[in-house]
């Protein structure tokens, strides 16, 4: 009771956990700075830990603020939910987390059928470069290589594959210069040696001794378009180039990793009218395609 008694108080700290910033809160709350720092005081005392300390100029989550901050999010979240369907009002936004590879490669090309399918659903697309906590807080659904959170259903999407491409501009060049995405020390280059494996050919080595280097998929993808060489990257992000014919393959050996791509949803809010539209969607464009038709299968995690 005490807890409901301060309702604002934990109004004032959700605010500040999701903007990091006490003046970006208290204008969303439509209040003074000082009446949300005395908010936090006051809950700061109610709960009897530090939730909040200083970062630089700015502010941070302690680990109990964090973890009750996680709380609150999903507990405000909730409430909007139950008062739209009191009212009859359904939330028809969803926010889709997506990694940055697959939202262009895969998403994209695809979402003038989702609009036109769907022209009342407003489709928000967050971007990250490595897989997010799968928490209301972050976004309403997920696209996610970590398909086994306890409390979520999972559909997989696309099983990953990579492709040996370079630019057709380049093929009569000679033997390209490879480019790598295993910058680990001690497997640089392991995706050229694991393609060299499954093609059955001795290991594979980079003309003159170096290797070319990228991180990330895309960077090396461009490197690729850009005439630098020869790189293994995801089917779906070339799928487009190697149809117009701007890129070739090298062959046709293609490497399966364990990084395949999972649209997953909160168990509790998978029959929501939004979300339920959001998976018949990506479930059509899965039966599409007949070499992908027998995974499109929901699975309880």
């Amino acid at each position: 009771m005490e807890f409901r008694q301060n309702f604002r108080a934990l109004q004032a700290f959700e605010a500040v956990s999701r903007h990091g910033s006490v003046s970006r809160a208290a204008e969303e709350l439509g209040v003074s700075q000082s009446a949300v720092s005395h908010q936090l005081r006051l809950l700061g005392d109610l709960v009897g830990e530090r939730l909040l300390r200083k970062e630089g100029r700015g502010i941070a989550l302690t680990e109990a603020g964090a973890s009750l901050a996680g709380k609150l999010q999903e507990a405000f979240a909730a409430i909007e939910r139950s008062v739209g369907d009191t009212i009859g009002r359904r939330n028809e936004t969803v926010r889709l987390a997506v990694c940055s590879s697959f939202g262009p490669g895969w998403l994209v090309p695809r979402l003038s059928q989702f609009y036109a399918a769907n022209p009342l659903l407003d489709l928000h697309l967050h971007m990250y470069a490595s897989d997010p906590e799968l928490t209301d807080a972050v976004a309403d659904a997920f696209v996610t290589t970590l398909p086994t959170e306890k409390g979520f259903y999972s559909l997989l999407l696309w099983p990953e594959r990579l492709v040996p491409v370079v630019a057709s501009a380049t093929l009569s060049d000679g033997a390209p210069r490879l480019i790598t995405t295993d910058l680990t020390r001690g497997r640089i280059g392991h995706d050229w040696h694991r393609h060299s494996e499954l093609a059955g050919r001795p290991t594979v080595k980079p003309p003159g001794g170096r290797w070319l280097f990228a991180s990330h998929y895309v960077t090396a993808l461009e490197m690729v378009r850009a005439g630098l060489g020869a790189a293994l990257v995801p089917d779906f992000l070339v799928a487009r180039d190697v149809e117009v014919g701007s890129l070739s393959l090298l062959d046709d050996t293609a490497i399966p990793t364990s990084e395949d791509y999972y649209l997953c949803i909160k168990e509790s809010r998978r029959e929501e009218p939004a979300l339920e539209t959001l998976v018949r969607w990506f479930r059509g464009q899965i039966s599409a395609r007949s070499s992908l038709s027998e995974n499109a299968a929901w699975m309880s995690k």
